[in-house]
């Protein structure tokens, strides 16, 4: 098994070091979903794609008006396609390039869908980031009979997870891809979020002693 991981490991860096000295083998075009601040890549931009990888997780693209080649993770990137179609899905999401939001509240909701009712796929803490994608029509949730003011968004977060949040306790702000004070709050953030979650996991974990086990 090891071995095998190092041979896949080292066939990719082996492709990769062709594709760094070719210009073919583009494989699809995407759209950046999240400022490169490392590059200075905006969101929203498109790009050329040369290979992914499932190992590695990432993909590997050319930058804009370049030859160079740099590898960026799956998540950042659309799914490689046609150029018209990646620049379809660019100009969907061009009302909210470069915006991103913080979320005002611990445990704020990202839902599969455009309900307050649909299943959950992540809690944001307070203050964590995520990239506004794109708005769309949905049910409003309720405070005391009252619908919150406010409107579905569809967001990124910095791991990756996609889903719709409402836009009531989201603090919306701009922030342009060479902004690398933010760029780097925002993983801090998702590494504290990491953290927690294993620290809440061990304190709501009852522990016993060895011998507990012979006397039950």
């Amino acid at each position: 098994m090891e071995f095998n991981l190092k041979f896949s490991g080292i066939f990719f860096a082996l492709i990769l070091s062709i594709l760094l000295s070719s210009c073919s083998g583009i494989i699809g075009y995407g759209v950046l979903l999240w400022n490169d601040n490392e590059h200075k890549i905006s969101d929203g931009t498109v790009v050329p794609v040369y290979l992914k990888s499932n190992i590695s997780k990432v993909y590997v693209i050319a930058l804009p008006d370049t030859k160079e080649k740099v590898e960026v993770p799956l998540w950042q990137l659309s799914a490689p396609e046609k150029k018209s179609r990646a620049n379809k899905l660019a100009a969907k999401y061009a009302e909210y390039k470069n915006t991103y939001a913080k979320s005002a509240i611990d445990g704020l909701p990202i839902r599969a869908d455009k309900v307050n009712t649909s299943k959950q796929v992540y809690r944001l803490r307070k203050n964590e980031t995520v990239k506004i994608m794109y708005k769309g029509k949905g049910v409003a949730p309720q405070n005391g009979g009252v619908p919150l003011e406010g409107e579905w968004l569809h967001v990124l977060t910095s791991g990756g997870t996609e889903g719709w949040c409402f836009s009531y306790n989201l603090r919306p702000y701009t922030m342009l891809a060479d902004d690398v004070e933010n760029q780097n709050q925002a993983v801090a953030e998702t590494d504290e979020e990491e953290a927690d979650t294993l620290i809440e996991g061990i304190l709501n974990t009852v522990w016993y002693p060895e011998y507990y086990g012979s006397m039950i």
